[in-house]
């Protein structure tokens, strides 16, 4: 009878068992990481009520008869009440600007809604709102005054950080026409917003 002899086997098998130790321990500590930073995170889906600030830049894209209208900084002010997927708030916002011997500034008030798709500490959402805006034009230093309606769309982006704490960016664009004396004046533009809030679950 013809016996055959592998002295391989048994060193192999070895090294395997060796390796596969390793292998199955870091499953388990990434798991268990996984586990872990999802049981940490704070849980931005419940209802809950929400005051921001914001600041950042408002870049007209309109023109009139004195010029191109020049890019200004902008801020805001904004209280909400968020649900799990929809959101609802006032938006306050000051929009400024200047085109040769025209100066603009507006403050567009805005209720507005968004929908939001929580995913741990990251909140993407889109919103769209509509409102008014009271406004006043120097025309080579004489004032004019007007009331506009106003709206606006665009997306952003929460992150959450604790439980009460709330970081984040958003893009949009306004829409913007007051009417004065001397004629229309488009104020259309982008907004481009750095955030911070405060929110109480």
């Amino acid at each position: 009878m013809d016996v055959s002899f592998s002295p391989s086997l048994p060193g192999a098998a070895a090294r395997a068992a060796r390796y596969s130790h390793p292998v199955t321990l870091a499953r388990s500590v990434r798991s268990l990481l996984l586990v872990a930073l999802v049981a940490a995170a704070p849980s931005p889906a419940g209802a809950e009520f929400w005051a921001a600030i914001s600041g950042g830049a408002y870049l007209p894209t309109g023109t009139s008869d004195f010029g191109s209208f020049q890019a200004r900084p902008t801020a805001s002010l904004a209280v909400g009440y968020d649900w799990e997927y929809v959101g609802t708030s006032v938006w306050a916002g000051l929009v400024n600007t200047q085109a040769g011997i025209l100066q603009e500034n507006c403050f567009p008030v805005l209720g507005r809604v968004r929908v939001r798709l929580p995913l741990g500490r990251a909140v993407p959402y889109a919103y769209g709102g509509i409102g008014f805006a009271p406004t006043r034009a120097n025309l080579d230093l004489v004032p004019f005054y007007a009331v506009a309606f106003t709206a606006q769309t665009g997306a952003g982006v929460d992150l959450v950080f604790g439980d009460m704490f709330t970081i984040g960016a958003e893009g949009g664009y306004i829409w913007l026409s007051p009417i004065y004396g001397f004629g229309t004046v488009r104020l259309d533009g982008y907004l481009a917003l750095a955030t911070f809030a405060l929110r109480f679950p």
